[in-house]
């Protein structure tokens, strides 16, 4: 079922993935508004006192980052707005300076937005990044689906690129690690996972990568396979760090969203850390050539 769960969130992402512009900056601002009001909820598990009112500026924190891309290609915003999302719950506790579990509270606050904000500026930042590609049915098909805004054909490139190498990379982890599975990777956190399944995943993702790569015109293969082993490997990071925060917080899914399949955060975990991974290569490889 979290294969099928998984595939429907890839499906729906898709249009507003081609589309680009603000169209999938709002999926994706959404997607970070319910994540963090799961994340929330997380919380108050641990700490009540820890969602007050400077807890809620998360939720403007995580718009900010979502939309900023599609405004400013610098990373003058983006530090503004980092800024922002830590000092305001701060100051809001100027008047409270004596209450306990400020300190925790604002600082499960700060973690949050940033926890959800940042990989939401990643997809948006990365989506809308400038470059050519040598893939003219991609290219043709991004500038069909675009409005009046840039269709950024690299951007949806490496986009997809992220996402099939998670999908697929988790995909093949769950079945690798139930056919072959036999030492736990971290017991402690989440015990179904195995070491087999883990790897089986990574070499899925590096897989992934190369093709992506090669069709979608990004550049060499080889470029690809290690693109995706970086997308891999942060995205089962993402996943153990999620469960993470669930077993602080003494419960199995983040939420009920999706009806039997747990919450957003359950859906998007491995998102949250190979989005940035995403972005910080192909900034990287934009720049340094490739």
């Amino acid at each position: 079922m979290r294969v099928i769960s998984s595939l429907l969130v890839v499906v729906v992402g898709l249009v507003p993935l081609f589309v680009g512009g603000p169209v999938f900056a709002l999926l994706m601002t959404l997607l970070g508004v319910v994540g963090y009001r799961e994340y929330l909820e997380l919380v108050a598990k641990v700490n009540p006192s820890a969602t007050g009112t400077y807890a809620q500026i998360g939720y403007a924190v995580v718009l900010a980052l979502g939309c900023a891309p599609l405004f400013e290609e610098s990373a003058t915003s983006l530090l503004l707005i980092t800024f922002l999302a830590v000092v305001s719950p701060l100051v809001l506790l100027f008047p409270r300076a004596t209450q306990p579990g400020g300190f925790s509270g604002w600082s499960l606050a700060c973690a949050g937005s940033l926890y959800l904000g940042l990989p939401i500026y990643s997809a948006v930042a990365t989506r809308s990044s400038s470059g050519t590609i040598d893939a003219p049915w991609l290219s043709e098909a991004a500038r069909r689906l675009a409005g009046e805004w840039d269709p950024a054909p690299r951007g949806l490139a490496w986009v997809l690129t992220v996402v099939l190498a998670i999908w697929v990379g988790d995909s093949v982890a769950l079945f690798a690690g139930r056919r072959f599975g036999r030492l736990k990777l971290a017991p402690t956190i989440s015990p179904n996972k195995s070491r087999e399944g883990a790897f089986g995943g990574i070499i899925a993702s590096m897989v992934v990568g190369a093709v992506s790569f090669q069709t979608f015109g990004l550049g060499d293969w080889w470029v690809g396979l290690v693109a995706g082993a970086a997308i891999g490997l942060a995205g089962q990071i993402g996943d153990l760090a999620e469960s993470v925060l669930k077993r602080q917080a003494g419960v199995k899914d983040s939420g009920s969203v999706v009806p039997g399949h747990g919450g957003i955060l359950d859906r998007i975990d491995a998102l949250l850390f190979a989005l940035p991974a995403g972005f910080l290569m192909a900034v990287g490889l934009e720049r340094f050539g490739t």
